[in-house]
């Protein structure tokens, strides 16, 4: 076995120190004698490999265009395009079978129950069924309310005119004496009313306790209602059989809006009802009761904060 002078090992150790000084490769600590990339080497390495990528990427580009040099190269591109949209277009479906509508099935004779609940329901096949049939259309129930009732309840206009048409009568009356003008009037259904009024319809008719349409449109509170009535002659100072206006039950109900309607179309303040009390009274005493109430339980423990 040879021996190293220390001249030598010295030697060979500044070596090492110079070729660790440049910076191109340095020992892997861990892999024995393999050798990593310096810091320089690595860092121009990566410079190329992505100046390769962007070579390579700007030759894929180059390839995939087209030179439009001449008149045929153009038309190789119409003709590219033009196969592309052919491609992508969905064939044509093959036609349907044609459906024949079946024919429907006869409907069955209407009785007096379903024709009414046809009337509230809307079910104008049933009504035509009934009336074809020869049905009566002033046919009611037990409180002798007719399909035209119903309908105008439910603001059913187009049904309306038919029954109108079929001979319903526009004034008939339910047990309580009340014409299709009060149903109308009860849920507001203005499009109905004028149609009612339009055939003749009484404007001023009155139930069995003497109460008007004027009385129940202020009553529900539907305003629409109540100034058409006023336009087409109801008295709006017409007293029920308590001696009540319109004025009076605007009050007793809170119908702030409908009180403001009738002010402003004449109606009177000092109209007294069957007790001697005026609408202002009624207003008052209606105040004095709330103001009592409160009254009464300032200092209850459950009304304390």
């Amino acid at each position: 076995m040879d021996l190293i002078s220390i001249q030598q090992l010295v030697s060979g150790e500044r070596g090492e120190r110079k070729e660790l000084g440049r910076g191109h490769r340095v020992p892997d600590p861990g892999g024995g004698c393999t050798w990593r990339l310096g810091p320089q080497e690595a860092e121009a390495q990566e410079r190329r490999k992505l100046e390769e990528e962007k070579r390579s990427r700007l030759e894929r580009f180059n390839s995939s265009r087209i030179n439009l040099e001449n008149l045929a190269d153009l038309e190789k591109l119409v003709q590219r395009r033009r196969e592309k949209r052919l491609k992508r277009r969905v064939p044509p479906r093959a036609p349907e079978p044609e459906v024949k509508p079946q024919p429907e099935a006869p409907l069955e004779p209407v009785d007096l129950e379903v024709f009414l609940k046809a009337a509230a329901e809307n079910q104008e096949a049933l009504i035509d069924k009934y009336l074809a049939d020869g049905g009566d259309p002033n046919a009611h129930d037990q409180l002798h309310r007719t399909a035209l009732h119903w309908a105008c309840l439910k603001g059913h206009g187009q049904l309306v005119n038919k029954l109108l048409e079929a001979g319903a009568t526009v004034d008939a009356r339910d047990l309580l004496d009340r014409t299709p003008v009060f149903w109308a009037c009860r849920r507001g259904h203005l499009d109905i009313l004028k149609q009612l009024l339009n055939r003749g319809a009484r404007v001023n008719a009155r139930d069995k306790i003497w109460s008007t349409p004027l009385h129940v449109a202020v009553r529900t509170g539907h305003c629409d209602c109540l100034e058409h009535l006023i336009a087409c002659g109801a008295h709006i100072d017409a007293q029920d059989k308590e001696g009540d206006t319109a004025l009076h039950e605007a009050v007793r109900h809170g119908r702030y809006k409908a009180m403001k309607v009738l002010l402003l179309y004449g109606a009177k303040l000092g109209v007294q009802n069957g007790a001697s009390v005026t609408p202002v009274q009624l207003a008052r005493d209606w105040q004095r009761g709330i103001q009592e109430a409160l009254q009464a339980h300032i200092g209850h423990p459950r009304t304390r904060c």
